[in-house]
This record gives C-alpha cells, sequence and structure tokens, in this order.
C-alpha cells in the first residue's frame, strides 16, 4: 500500500500539512508541474525572439507542437489531480469550503495580482517597449477577478493579460474549476467514470460546436461576421468548456490513484502500472505526432489549441497524457525518479 509520503523537502506549507492530515502526497506530480511550466516558459521565450520555427511543416515544426505547445493541459490535469485528491483520501468528503476557498486564493491570487500590477506598470512607464493602450477601469476590473479568458470570447479583440501577458487566459479556467469542484466534488466520488463521461461529453460538443460555427449558429438565428468567426473559434479554445475533460482526467485519476495505491501486492501493482505506461507512452507519442503535424501548418498563437480542433485527436492525446501521469505515479521508483527526485519537487 502506497502511504502519505514525506513532503518536507518541498518547503510547501500545504503538503507538509497534507502530510500531517495523512493525506496523499503525490512527489511526481511536483516533478510534472515544475518540467511543465519550465516548457512553457522556454517555448514562449523561444518563439518570441523566432528561435522556434512556427509554421514550417517540418520536423522540428511537429514536435514543438505536439510536444511543447500542448504543455498547458499537463497544468489542467494536475489542477484535477492534486486539488481533487484530499476529497478522494477521506472517502468523498470534501471538507470545509471556506478553508478550500483560502487555500486556493492563497496559492494563486498574489503572483497573480503582482503580475497583473507589473503589466500595467510596464504599459505606463515603457510605451515604446510596449505600445499598448493603458487599460481603463473595466479591463481592469475583469483582469481583477480573473474573467478576462470570458471576455475574450465576448468582446471582439480584448486585450488579455493587457496585450503583455497573454498566458493569464489560464487563471480563468483554474478559477472555474475552484468555483465548481466544491458542488461536484461528492457526487464525482460515488460515479467519477459517469462523472468522466460528462466531462468528455461536455468537450466534445463544445470542440464540435467550434468545428461548425456557422452551421450552428445559423441554427440558432444567430450569424456572425466573417471576421467574428475565427474570433469566436479562436478565444473558444481558451474556454473551461473545451479542457473540462482534462480536469476530469486528472479528478478520475486522484479516484485511482488511491483506489489502486491500497493493493496489498505491490510489486503486481507497479509491473501492471508499468505495462499501462508503455502503451499509454506509445498512444501519446502517436497523438503528438497527429497534433504536432495540424500545428506545423496554422499559423498565429492559436495554432496549439487548432491543431486539437479534431475531436478524436482530442480526446486521444487529452486520455493519454493523463493515463501516462497517473501510471508513472504507481509505477517502479526508477521511472519516478525523474519527476520525484528532490531538486525536480523544489523546482516544482
Amino acid at each position: 500500500m502506497i502511504t502519505p509520503l514525506d513532503a518536507g523537502t518541498t518547503h510547501d506549507p500545504g503538503k507538509q500539512g497534507r502530510a500531517a492530515a495523512g493525506l496523499p502526497v503525490v512527489p511526481v506530480f511536483d516533478g510534472y508541474r515544475a518540467l511543465a511550466i519550465l516548457g512553457i516558459v522556454v517555448m514562449h521565450t523561444f518563439l518570441t525572439a523566432g528561435a522556434v520555427p512556427i509554421v514550417n511543416g517540418g520536423l522540428r515544426a511537429t514536435f514543438v507542437w505536439g510536444t511543447f505547445g500542448q504543455l498547458i493541459e499537463v497544468l489542467f490535469v494536475i489542477s484535477g489531480f492534486v486539488v481533487y485528491l484530499p476529497t478522494v483520501a477521506r472517502g468523498g468528503e470534501f471538507g470545509s469550503i471556506r478553508g478550500y476557498a483560502t487555500r486556493r486564493a492563497a496559492r494563486l491570487l498574489p503572483a497573480y495580482w503582482l503580475a497583473f500590477v507589473i503589466s500595467v506598470l510596464l504599459v505606463k512607464i515603457a510605451p515604446v517597449s510596449f505600445p499598448f493602450a493603458l487599460p481603463g477601469p473595466d479591463s481592469i476590473g475583469i483582469h481583477l477577478i480573473g474573467m478576462q479568458t470570458v471576455m475574450g470570447l465576448l468582446q471582439q479583440n480584448f486585450a488579455i493579460g493587457f496585450g503583455i501577458d497573454g498566458p493569464v487566459w489560464t487563471l480563468t479556467l483554474e478559477i472555474t474549476f475552484y468555483v465548481i469542484l466544491p458542488f461536484i466534488a461528492a457526487a464525482y466520488f460515488r460515479r467519477p467514470l459517469v462523472g468522466l463521461l460528462i466531462a468528455a461529453s461536455i468537450t466534445v460538443l463544445f470542440k464540435l460546436t467550434l468545428n461548425h460555427l456557422g452551421s450552428v449558429s445559423s441554427f440558432f438565428g444567430f450569424e456572425p461576421s466573417g471576421t467574428d468567426i475565427p474570433q469566436i473559434i479562436a478565444s473558444g479554445g481558451l474556454q473551461f468548456p473545451n479542457w473540462a475533460f482534462s480536469f476530469a482526467l486528472g479528478m478520475t485519476g486522484a479516484w485511482a490513484f488511491v483506489r489502486f495505491s491500497k493493493w496489498t501486492d505491490a510489486d503486481l501493482l507497479k509491473r501492471r502500472a508499468l505495462w499501462v505506461q508503455i502503451g499509454s507512452a506509445i498512444s501519446l507519442a502517436l497523438f503528438a505526432y497527429l497534433v504536432g503535424d495540424r500545428g506545423a501548418g496554422i499559423a498565429g498563437p492559436a495554432a496549439p489549441n487548432l491543431a486539437r480542433s479534431p475531436v478524436p485527436i482530442s480526446i486521444g492525446y487529452s486520455a493519454s497524457l493523463a493515463t501516462l501521469m497517473v501510471a508513472t505515479a504507481l509505477g517502479p521508483q526508477a521511472l519516478r525518479r525523474p519527476f520525484a527526485n528532490p531538486s525536480m519537487r523544489w523546482l516544482g
């Protein structure tokens, strides 16, 4: 049986508190977080510097969009897994909503608001380097509450992150997940596979709507202009329903981790997890190639999301990725070590 793991080397009060309360701490997820964020930062830096080919149809572009271009999903799976894991470990008991909200806000908002203030200051004090309009009260208010991604769908050319810090679009999704979770946590625990199926249906229907936006809008008597449709499709790829399956995969992964951790035959568990690792890694490599091949032929910053617009490719990629992540957490120690070593956990 896998017991709660020592969190002392992470210098993270949250993990130390979990361990003290007898809740599982899964070190490999610290490593996943570290590598995902590092890869995202490196990719954005290289793209801005022009050092990475955005579109050329070659193998380099295929590799970039199929791997680095999809790392954001790792963070969504991690959120679903880590935030839901205590509920699973407590047998479906969610705990104090006030305490949960306080922890989530403390972990998310200070860094976000700091980036928010820095972005506004850059627009004001360095107009040559950052030639953007100083945000008005409405834009500041929307960003302050973290709803900038939703507004990006509703208002054409809305400057997410004031045009400087575009990656803050992910914060809207995280906040949405945090708000929804207390209302569904207990029911999801009772039927985790049904919950996963519902989330998959939401994502599939949303993607199909975006893929056939013209026909769907005509059916409902709404006729967006030719310039609005590309903007709606691009912004739609950043909305929570498009990623609901990823968060749910993390939640169901937490349920599976706790359930399989109770096996008394640890060696058998590791052997079977290894086979799952191998199968999911092969599957992920296939879907990564398909995503990357599509992304290499798409111009613009929306390429990573548009590359996943075909439903089978998107669902297959997400399922393969999450399965590999959870199987690695349950698998042989040698294959966990690259993610769970102290240095990687500290970085995470």
